[in-house]
């Protein structure tokens, strides 16, 4: 299944989802909270990864299985993500 490049982190709420920054895979989890300008969240703890704050302004990025509402024109992820099958807008 495609990851997509979430603009909006409301949406992402209560979703599981990776987290990129820099073009490098951070992390996956689910978003347990955002602020609503959407300039956090939070991912909750699972396993032996501890709950984590992540600021948009860092230039962290949110990927889901669902499409972003907007049509974005978009490019693939390296590798490493989903077999490649992951997407970024182009102006990245």
């Amino acid at each position: 299944m495609d990851l997509h490049l979430q603009s909006d982190w409301q949406r992402a709420l209560g979703q599981r989802v990776e987290i990129w920054k820099d073009g490098r895979f951070v992390r996956k989890g689910t978003v347990e909270a955002v602020m609503a300008d959407n300039s956090l969240l939070w991912i909750s703890a699972e396993g032996t990864s501890s709950r984590q704050m992540v600021p948009r302004y860092d230039g962290y990025q949110v990927f889901a299985h669902f499409l972003p509402e907007s049509s974005e024109k978009t490019t693939k992820l390296p590798a490493e993500s989903c077999n490649g099958t992951a997407l970024l807008p182009k102006s990245l």
